[in-house]
């Protein structure tokens, strides 16, 4: 009987090997890619809203923000919201669905060591949902640190990610407003499998504003790098390079894990 016990054990064991070993093999690079990518695009979306200064809400109008969400401002708080629930009437070259609310909370933007808070409310943009919060604090006067935690992301079908990092921004400014957007930085987290996974941006990704007037919130120039487990100490790794295409439509080129050329965007 105890020999039987060990042969099931071990049979078990077999089978257990077999279906990790099958999981990893039967993950397609390319989908893989197109679903990190998808990430990526949703999760630099809002990344300009949250380097627009409160008085930079002032001067600007709802035409010149994605969307053309209703802009609530006020003096006495110091919090905007953006209304994309009653959105306002505009002509925008590239237009994708907006949903909720992005609220900002500058109360402390304006003290000794300035910050303040991005916080998605019901938010969904091109089908993909947004929660949690980012913090904001001033490094410099055209510089910020942006971090967060548990921050989700769930693409359509259910495809949930989960991530934690930090990103340094850097924003040009002509004629006091704002003209380009430069982002490096870090984050980790689960992807929709359970697994592991990085983003590391290796060279700074670049957007311009007058792209994101007409609704292209697309980086133009960077690189960077994902990496996923695929346990037992193994990951593989996936490079992005994001390339100046006609108009505000960039061209994505990753490279994948086994070393083939993979077109993600346009």
């Amino acid at each position: 009987m105890r020999s039987c016990s060990i042969i099931i054990l071990v049979l078990l064991g077999l089978f257990s090997c077999s279906e990790d070993v099958s999981r990893e093999i039967s993950t397609d690079y390319t989908v893989e890619a197109s679903l990190l990518f998808q990430f990526s695009r949703v999760l630099s979306e809002s990344n300009y809203l949250g380097n627009i200064s409160y008085q930079d809400y002032f001067r600007i109008n709802s035409s010149e923000i994605p969307g053309c969400p209703t802009i609530e401002r006020s003096l006495d708080s110091r919090i905007i919201v953006l209304d994309y629930t009653s959105s306002v009437e505009c002509t925008q070259e590239n237009k994708k669905t907006r949903t909720g609310k992005i609220i900002l909370d500058f109360t402390l933007s304006n003290t000794i060591n300035p910050s303040w808070i991005l916080e998605f409310k019901d938010y969904e943009f091109d089908g993909s949902k947004l929660s949690g919060m980012r913090q904001f604090k001033a490094l410099t006067s055209n510089e910020t640190e942006a971090s967060f935690e548990n921050l989700r992301i769930e693409l359509p079908k259910n495809l949930s990610f989960q991530v934690t990092g930090k990103f340094n921004h850097s924003v040009s400014r002509s004629n006091f407003r704002p003209f380009a957007l430069s982002t490096r930085g870090m984050l980790e987290g689960r992807d929709p499998a359970g697994r592991n996974f990085s983003l590391m941006i290796t060279e700074p990704k670049e957007q311009l504003f007058a792209c994101y007037r007409e609704g292209w919130h697309q980086t133009q120039t960077g690189k960077e790098s994902w990496r996923v487990s695929r346990g037992l100490n193994t990951n593989v790794t996936y490079t992005t390079s994001f390339q100046t295409s006609t108009g505000c439509n960039p061209l994505v080129i990753a490279t994948l894990p086994d070393g083939r050329n993979y077109q993600l965007n346009p």
